[in-house]
């Protein structure tokens, strides 16, 4: 016992770096690049590496100015050095990064506070369905998360810590992970992370902290060196052009609404599953305590009066403090940002992750909140098993196309959605608590492992990204010219075609009567709705292949033509 306790620490990372296999690392290649952030970054990056131009970002041939290039630059160095491009190498550093954060944050936590609480603490972040889903997808919205993350944990050590040689190298770190977070997001990843940090020092009394020079000068050179170098090239090679699309993106003073604003919350509460329920009963059952607790420390608010009483909490209460108040401060962001981009939300798993953690705690070493877990337990769990009795016996009442997309992992979904969560209600009733913790992490790694690539490629399919593939692919190899008639650009299409597209707007129909008489050779990819609208405007096409959601058309010859006064165009299927 001695000697698991002298290397428990390493134990731990051990069991986290099998977690982080089964959860980001397996099948990861076995889906398609997912429609659209994803494609879009992956055509930039491919678009990069063949043009051997690593500091231009350039999208459809066009100078693209919205994101920096850290997440390009890490796909085609990964593509470098296995020396291919393909699904499993492109999101490996996304894989990679997030491992390494959740490694991270549990030496980090477990610095500040028990080794107990911090592997919970990681254990929540790390089997979140946000984190699951977004690890596994070559996008910015990962590693945003992880950088700010490691940012905002560095600068909340500096907190706890009353060595100053210590501080200096905290700093740095700080400042390098802000660097990152910059490089990845642009102006917002150092704005969410800077305001995190500067409102946890003002909220906690300690704002002087952050003026102190010897604490600033060194971080600050570390941001200058690392963001400075490719925004200067920018600004020098495309002037005013790159500074206004660059801070514009953002939108800093866009406000999406109150509907928008439900919606980021929803996608909050789906992101956090399966602990958000937990969460919101403890929130709930707790209100009066927290805000009584809350008015008692803003008082007095004057910066002496807050250090004093920051100092008179304990431990663990200024951790949750932290956490909380980075919670409150990044949900501003994600209400007026979080429409447009993801990693707003996402970044609110961290300390989500934190508060939640801290009540799982004491749930299971204090067997305190009996009442608020067993609730939060029982009721998405018969949600669960409910669902998994629907996919077994109740194919009535499910979509048979559905049904039928789904038939290879009815029986282990059944199996996941029922005997898990059956477990997990048993186990809090008869108080098993560390049980009832552990099941939420086995469902999660279940649907890791075997469920995931499935949903993404159900998900593709029925949203029709697999038609786009099939089509570009059928284009390119027949080596005939694509153009698209539907609502948003596909970037799907434009990898695996890998050639010039001509995009166009599903709303002027006199476009495609136009394109497809100039250009009769040329194959268009137009949604199967609009056939209708096609046909009623007497436009002669060709359905060359068709899918769930899309077909491709081409124009249809004169002395294919069957029209007699006023008869319809015969359509042949070519």
């Amino acid at each position: 016992m001695k000697l698991v306790k002298n290397y428990i620490q390493y134990i731990i990372v051990g069991i986290l770096l099998i977690l982080c296999f089964f959860l980001y690392w397996q099948n990861m290649g076995n889906y398609a690049f997912v429609d659209t952030n994803e494609t879009k970054f992956v055509t930039i990056a491919k678009d990069m590496l063949s043009n051997n131009n690593w500091m231009n970002i350039k999208l459809d041939n066009e100078n693209f100015y919205n994101y920096p290039p850290l997440l390009f630059w890490l796909i085609n160095g990964f593509c470098v050095i296995f020396e291919k491009i393909s699904t499993e190498v492109v999101r490996m550093p996304i894989s990679l990064v997030t491992t390494l954060g959740i490694i991270y944050l549990f030496f980090l936590s477990k610095n500040l506070l028990s080794k107990s609480y911090a592997f919970i603490i990681t254990l929540i972040f790390a089997t979140s369905l946000g984190t699951l889903i977004f690890s596994r997808l070559a996008t910015t919205d990962m590693l945003f998360c992880i950088f700010s993350m490691s940012a905002i944990l560095c600068a909340s050590k500096t907190l706890f810590s009353r060595k100053n040689k210590q501080k200096i190298i905290v700093w740095a770190l700080a400042y390098l992970f802000i660097a990152f977070a910059t490089m990845t997001c642009g102006v917002l990843g150092f704005l969410i992370p800077t305001t995190c940090i500067i409102t946890m020092y003002a909220l906690s009394g300690n704002l002087k902290e952050l003026r102190k020079l010897q604490h600033f000068l060194y971080g600050f050179i570390i941001f200058l060196l690392i963001t400075i170098p490719w925004h200067l090239n920018m600004i020098q090679t495309h002037g005013f052009d790159f500074i206004k699309e660059y801070l514009s993106a953002c939108n800093f003073i866009k406000y999406t609404g109150l509907k928008e604003s439900f919606k980021v919350l929803f996608l909050i509460f789906i992101g956090s599953m399966p602990w958000s329920c937990s969460l919101i009963w403890i929130i709930i059952s707790k209100f009066k305590e927290i805000k009584t607790s809350t008015l008692a420390y803003f008082k007095d608010n004057s910066q002496n009066s807050l250090q004093e009483k920051w100092q008179k909490l304990r431990t663990t209460e200024r951790f949750l403090s932290i956490s909380t108040i980075i919670f409150f401060t990044s949900l501003i962001f994600a209400f007026l940002y979080g429409a447009k981009f993801t990693y707003c939300i996402l970044f609110l798993l961290f300390p989500a992750s934190c508060i939640t953690g801290f009540y799982w705690y004491e749930y299971i070493v204090k067997k305190e909140h009996d009442r608020s877990i067993f609730l939060s337990t029982i009721i998405p769990n018969l949600i669960l098993i409910i669902c998994s009795l629907i996919g077994l016996f109740g194919h009535n009442l499910i979509n048979t196309t559905i049904m039928h997309d789904l038939k290879n992992i009815i029986v282990p979904l059944v199996i996941i959605f029922f005997i898990i969560p059956v477990i997990g209600i048993f186990s809090v009733l008869l108080k098993g608590r560390i049980i009832a913790f552990l099941s939420n992490i086995i469902l999660m790694i279940s649907i890791a492992s075997i469920l995931t690539p499935t949903f993404f490629n159900f998900i593709m399919l029925n949203g029709g990204q697999n038609d786009l593939i099939s089509f570009s692919n059928l284009a390119k190899n027949e080596n005939i010219k694509l153009a698209t008639f539907i609502p948003s650009k596909k970037y799907s299409i434009a990898y695996y075609y890998d050639k010039p597209i001509n995009y166009h707007n599903n709303e002027d129909i006199n476009w495609l009567k136009d394109y497809l008489l100039k250009n009769p050779d040329n194959y268009v990819i137009v949604e199967i709705k609009d056939l209708t609208r096609i046909e009623e405007n007497k436009i002669p096409y060709m359905l060359m292949d068709s899918g769930k959601r899309y077909c491709l058309i081409q124009h249809m010859p004169s002395n294919m033509r069957n029209i007699d006064n006023e008869e319809e165009p015969q359509i042949y299927i070519y």
